[in-house]
């Protein structure tokens, strides 16, 4: 039932009306901030009587709004809700690293908008924050610009937290939905070419097996380096050639390295690679067990294929600093090599990161006319125009190629 607060000034004039309805208790047995509603004194012309009828019928109607789910906490900021809406989505599975992402974006989004109520939020105060965000030196990688992708990234939170605002009737509409964020300029996928695999793979041999390993699955499978590291025994079909790609190895600042699950059903693979390539990876099985009994005790035994050196899961970042590490390597070896013979073509690895294997072995199937549908499967694409987005460019240049050889057989060109 609504309760009816009288509130006074020092000299005990009516100053206003407080209608609060009681909403609950939290999961611990808490009570919850009443629905409270704040009406202004009446004329002083009217009687206590008619004060009272009216503040009866306003406090009935409030209780009824309230009971019926169509008034909400219009006093709420929007740090204080971003957290509500954060604890939704980490409850309802929302991946941890997403959970991280956010709670990152929010370092900047809170200092400019954090004190704002919900309901005071509007479209142009968005794009001053997203004006604010293009600024120099809010980077703190570099100290240079965001990207725009980056920005845009402030906005999606903003636009999720709102849109949850909308649902639960706190706010009559979204602002972000209104704003104006920049436009993400398209950047095509860094791809390596085929001369510069074919260099990485002859210089492979001379690098330990797990880097053997591990280079060989980057660029015969296209898999992230968290799903080549979340690789276990049961995950290789010897007699198949395959490889069964199902979870993947990341890393927390909150608790460490940990295996999650892929972000779709889709993501789940299996991928034929060459037996060469497994030929290595039983060669790895066997000195992991070597190790094993070597270290005894100090071996801190797990799962994964790809360890520490005292068995430990691996951290992802050691797969893009080991890439950073055997271009500086090999590019010196390369630059000698030159120096020594200047007959030789001069040759040198560019710039490595495990993504770049991923995008090269799309641009190498779709440029050899392999089928779109069939790439997306195997780099685990939830949807076929993830793909053809990424490699729209290629598969222009696929176009133009189809229509050269129906216009050679239909046209009889030679």
């Amino acid at each position: 039932m609504a309760r009816i607060r009288i509130r006074k000034n020092k000299e005990g004039k009516i100053t206003s009306y407080q209608i609060r309805v009681y909403k609950g208790k939290d999961q611990n047995g808490k009570e919850l901030k009443p629905y409270i509603k704040t009406v202004k004194p009446f004329p002083e012309t009217w009687s206590d009587s008619k004060i009272e009828k009216e503040l009866n019928k306003i406090a009935v109607l409030f209780e009824k709004e309230c009971n019926e789910g169509n008034i909400s906490n219009n006093r709420q900021n929007f740090a204080s809700y971003a957290d509500y809406v954060i604890s939704l989505k980490s409850r309802s599975g929302v991946k941890r690293k997403t959970i991280e992402l956010y709670k990152k974006l929010l370092e900047r989004i809170n200092p400019a908008i954090g004190h704002f109520k919900l309901t005071d939020i509007k479209p142009h105060h968005l794009n001053l924050l997203y004006e604010q965000l293009a600024q120099k030196g809010l980077n703190k990688r570099n100290g240079g610009y965001l990207s725009e992708k980056t920005i845009v990234e402030h906005h999606r939170l903003i636009h999720t937290i709102l849109t949850q605002a909308e649902k639960e009737l706190i706010i009559p509409y979204n602002a972000a939905s209104k704003a104006t964020p920049p436009k993400i300029k398209h950047k095509e996928a860094n791809f390596l070419e085929v001369d510069t695999i074919n260099l990485i793979l002859k210089y492979l041999p001379f690098e330990p097996l797990k880097w053997q390993v591990i280079m060989s699955l980057l660029i015969f499978t296209g898999s992230r380096r968290g799903e080549i590291l979340a690789l276990t025994e049961d995950c290789i079909d010897i007699k198949n050639n395959q490889i069964i790609i199902n979870k993947s190895l990341l890393y927390s600042k909150e608790i460490g390295i940990f295996e999650d699950s892929l972000k779709t059903e889709s993501s789940k693979r299996v991928v034929a690679i060459p037996n060469e390539v497994i030929l290595l990876i039983k060669q790895l099985i066997k000195e992991n067990k070597k190790n094993k009994l070597k270290l005894g005790s100090y071996w801190n035994d797990n799962k994964y294929i790809f360890r520490q050196e005292n068995g430990n899961p691996m951290h992802p970042d050691s797969i893009t600093n080991y890439c950073n590490q055997f271009q500086k390597k090999y590019n010196k070896i390369l630059e000698e090599e030159y120096l020594k013979n200047k007959k030789i073509k001069k040759q040198f690895i560019p710039h490595l990161n495990p993504h770049a294997f991923r995008h090269s072995q799309a641009s190498i199937l779709i440029e050899h006319g392999e089928d779109i549908l069939t790439v997306s499967k195997r780099l685990g694409h939830s949807r076929v125009s993830t793909t053809s987005d990424i490699y729209s460019h290629l598969l222009d240049k696929a176009d133009r190629h189809s229509a050269d050889l129906l216009s050679d057989i239909f046209l009889n060109k030679s």
